[in-house]
């Protein structure tokens, strides 16, 4: 069988203060702060972390962590496709992630789970062998899931900010110019850039890149010829494309079409 989840859990002792670059995934991740001085940000929304609290990510959702301290840092971190979940209903489990908004209602608390659960399911799957691991993950998706509806209304930081990323997000697979999103935003081309930076650690367009080649990627393992899929995704120069793709993921989109056709 596949190896549809991955897991581990890290103990930094003396971390050094500074911000993880934004990444993505095409896979879903939990994660579990424990212990530390940080914050974690979802498409430009701010989530200050307590011991114990529990963040989860979609496929292709931008995120980075900000270590505050050296403070010890501890957490755990579950990779997972949607293959892993188990029983007949596991895409209906999975809706109250895929179908919230990007960047909203990302992070649990940990004062939802009382009797502290989350850690025994969390803990379980570090340890277990692959079939137990789909049983845990299955069950706290299941706890995630019948919590959810707490969390909806929560208070978000820098709200305001997220309506930009939305809008990129709306229009990423069309001809978006940084002009385009600054009349969007009402931000000169150094304001937004900065502001993005501080936010998302990265610039404007890199971010848009990465979401249009997370798209291709998702179009190339649907079966979609790397000739056609980048025109969908909002590129304009194939060769351009190539270099961006071969440089994101470490293989050609052509390798990763013939793959899908073999």
């Amino acid at each position: 069988m596949p190896n549809y989840i991955q897991t581990e859990k890290k103990y930094d002792i003396s971390p050094t203060p500074d911000c993880v670059h934004l990444h993505t995934h095409d896979c879903y991740e939990i994660y579990c702060f424990l212990e530390g001085d940080a914050k974690y940000t979802v498409e430009g929304n701010f989530y200050d972390l307590r011991p114990g609290d529990i963040l989860i990510m979609k496929k292709a959702e931008a995120h980075r962590l900000i270590i505050k301290s050296n403070a010890p840092y501890k957490r755990y971190v579950v990779n997972f496709y949607p293959e892993a979940v188990l029983g007949e209903n596991a895409k209906e489990l999975l809706d109250f992630i895929d179908n919230r908004p990007l960047g909203k209602y990302n992070r649990f608390p940990a004062s939802l789970f009382k009797q502290k659960n989350w850690l025994y399911y969390l803990e379980s799957l570090c340890k277990a062998e692959q079939d137990e691991q789909r049983i845990y993950l299955t069950v706290l998706l299941n706890e995630l899931k019948k919590a959810y509806p707490q969390i909806k209304g929560t208070r978000l930081i820098d709200d305001c900010f997220s309506s930009v990323i939305g809008y990129i997000n709306e229009h990423i697979t069309e001809n978006i110019t940084l002009a385009d999103i600054c009349d969007f935003s009402f931000l000169s081309k150094s304001q937004l850039n900065r502001k993005f930076k501080a936010i998302t650690g990265t610039t404007a367009w890199e971010y848009i890149t990465v979401k249009r080649l997370l798209l291709a990627k998702e179009g190339l393992k649907n079966g979609k010829r790397p000739t056609v899929v980048y025109l969908e995704c909002g590129f304009n120069d194939y060769s351009a494309f190539y270099r961006a793709y071969r440089l994101r993921f470490g293989v050609s989109p052509t390798d990763d079409f013939s793959k899908k056709s073999n």
